[in-house]
């Protein structure tokens, strides 16, 4: 794979994870969720978990070869540039990831034997993703000519449309 097409990929796994953030929380409405019918519980379930994956797939598998890590011109820059965009050391960032490893790990690929689901916070992964995009997206522009130009406005697009659809499902 070349370097313009992992790129490529790395943006799309960065619009799909914000995108199904965006529907995740688009269902919930006073920490309850908005419509309690069977198909939109579990809709927004998937929502949460594909939203995971692909983080994962970003952030977590360091081996992976769409791993951030992978793309980026300058990891260490771009490492603390993450950081101090998301307001944590990297320990905190390395305790993160672990939770959302762990929920994907437990909960998605495998039901394991755990007593009960974290659902990980989901604000460090769209702050997370938001700035790794916005780096490929300068770094690579002409690569993604066709790819939104800013992914915090797409995730508020996504969740306005999202909202539209649970508001006219009750």
């Amino acid at each position: 794979m070349t370097k313009n097409q992992r790129t490529r990929r790395v943006a799309i796994l960065c619009c799909h994870c914000v995108r199904n953030a965006a529907y995740y929380w688009a269902g919930w409405r006073n920490n309850n969720i908005s419509v309690s019918e069977d198909f939109w519980v579990g809709a927004n379930g998937n929502f949460l978990d594909l939203a995971v994956l692909e983080w994962c797939k970003l952030f977590a598998d360091q081996r992976g070869k769409h791993h951030w890590s992978k793309v980026v011109p300058d990891p260490d820059t771009f490492l603390l540039g993450l950081l101090n965009n998301i307001g944590v050391n990297e320990q905190e960032f390395e305790d993160q990831c672990k939770e959302i490893k762990t929920y994907r790990d437990k909960f998605v690929a495998h039901l394991d034997d755990e007593p009960k689901m974290q659902i990980p916070h989901l604000s460090m992964v769209i702050d997370s993703v938001i700035y790794l995009y916005s780096i490929v997206r300068k770094e690579f522009s002409s690569v993604l000519n066709d790819a939104p130009g800013n992914l915090r406005s797409f995730y508020r697009q996504r969740f306005a449309h999202a909202r539209s659809h649970y508001a006219n499902a009750t």
